[in-house]
């Protein structure tokens, strides 16, 4: 294929309204694409209008590396505050505009193309496998179904094309939600003996959760990724203001590491519930709403090692010289911004607090080698006018070709 193919490809899949819940046509897009040069692939059902997509090349015997992205996006928000029509691909002075070029269509296009030229020049020793997923920007429900499902069980070593295009990311925070919702009795504020408070008690439950899980987080350092952190970012209660409330809740999101991890801060919020249910009048329960393990894989793996290697030849991936083009796109100084980056003249590993689907594909298989690498511009992630230089779309589904190439080289060259 040619490059105008590449973008062609790109602007086609941008184009389909893929926010979550409607990811199944982006999975028949790959498919018919890889259909067209050679390659056999399945759809995975999640429901109706979702879907993931599996499939596989092979070359002789070696180890097996997987290639991942997700098909879905977030929602592109108030439209009219775009540029551009967020589903468009509308392309101006070498840069594609819309919803999912960062995150992470382009990422994922890159590597679905990748893996098609591949497959082409066969110059390589074992097997690739695509995994496409659905709903990893919430819930990340189809990297666990295809991690249930056996697709990652023996895998070797695994990139996930997420916009991480200045280092390469090999651990992460998990990511937990849990809801606790209070019961209480309603009455009239003058006659407060007569009801219970919601509200109070859920702040009880607040500062004290809070109190502990700092307290535990502090005594639970991780080297790489830091401390547990707690957050409450959701609250609700009470329907008037000379009413007491009869029920209230809020939501968290808790950032943990594997030593202080998931279950534990978990176990740590039912200990304090029960103690303060059993004070008169209190009635607290639990509901975890969403539950993604930290992420710690090896930073000097051979899969690491090689996509260093490999970007050390290509000038264009660079750190410095992306700083620099994605600053200039986006009219800010990005060294000022951040001057941590003048020292960031290379690929180094990293870690970082955002979750990505290897929290699923890890759990089933925590050996696994793993690196996250993409092109994309992160600080437009999630944002209105997101967009992504097609030089850099371009550079990377070559420079994939050759992590790849690299990493499954025959044992005879």
């Amino acid at each position: 294929m040619k490059q105008e193919d590449y973008i062609s490809i790109l602007r086609d899949v941008m184009r389909i309204e893929s926010v979550n819940g409607n990811e199944k046509l982006v999975a028949e897009y790959y498919k018919k694409l890889l259909q067209k040069h050679g390659i056999s692939s399945t759809i995975i059902d999640y429901n109706d209008k979702r879907a993931n997509l599996v499939a596989e090349i092979t070359h002789g015997e070696g180890s097996v590396l997987a290639l991942s992205g997700h098909l879905d996006v977030v929602s592109a928000g108030d439209k009219s505050k775009w540029r551009f029509e967020p589903f468009s691909g509308h392309i101006e002075d070498g840069v594609i505009w819309g919803r999912g070029a960062s995150d992470m269509k382009g990422g994922l296009t890159a590597l679905v193309l990748a893996f098609i030229e591949l497959s082409k020049s066969k110059q390589f020793t074992g097997t690739v496998r695509l995994l496409a997923t659905v709903g990893e920007e919430i819930g990340q429900y189809g990297s666990k179904l295809l991690a249930d499902k056996g697709y990652v069980d023996d895998v070797d070593a695994m990139i996930i094309g997420e916009p991480c295009n200045l280092a390469v990311m090999y651990a992460h925070k998990g990511s937990l939600n849990y809801k606790l919702i209070s019961e209480g009795i309603a009455a009239h504020s003058s006659t407060p003996e007569l009801g219970s408070n919601a509200i109070e008690h859920l702040n009880t439950a607040i500062s004290k959760i809070s109190k502990r899980i700092e307290e535990k987080a502090t005594a639970c350092p991780n080297a790489v990724l830091g401390t547990t952190f707690h957050n409450v970012t959701i609250i609700s209660g009470g329907s008037q203001v000379n009413s007491l409330p009869d029920s209230a809740y809020f939501e968290a999101n808790v950032r943990t590491v594997p030593e202080f991890n998931n279950s534990d801060v978990i176990n740590e919020v039912r200990e304090i519930l029960e103690e303060l249910n059993r004070q008169e009048g209190v009635n607290l329960t639990l509901e975890v709403t969403a539950d993604h393990s930290p992420v710690e894989a090896n930073s000097k793996s051979r899969l690491i090692n090689t996509i260093i290697d490999v970007v050390e030849n290509v000038p264009h991936l660079n750190p410095q010289y992306l700083i620099q083009k994605m600053g200039e796109l986006l009219g800010e100084d990005l060294l000022k911004m951040d001057p941590s980056l003048e020292t960031l003249d290379s690929l180094i590993p990293i870690a970082v607090s955002g979750t990505t689907d290897a929290a699923e594909f890890m759990k089933v298989n925590p050996e696994m080698e793993l690196a996250v690498y993409g092109p994309g511009m992160p600080m437009l992630n999630h944002k209105i006018n997101e967009r992504l230089p097609l030089s850099q779309y371009l550079d990377f589904i070559d420079v994939y070709q050759s992590i790849m190439k690299s990493y499954l080289r025959s044992k005879t060259d």
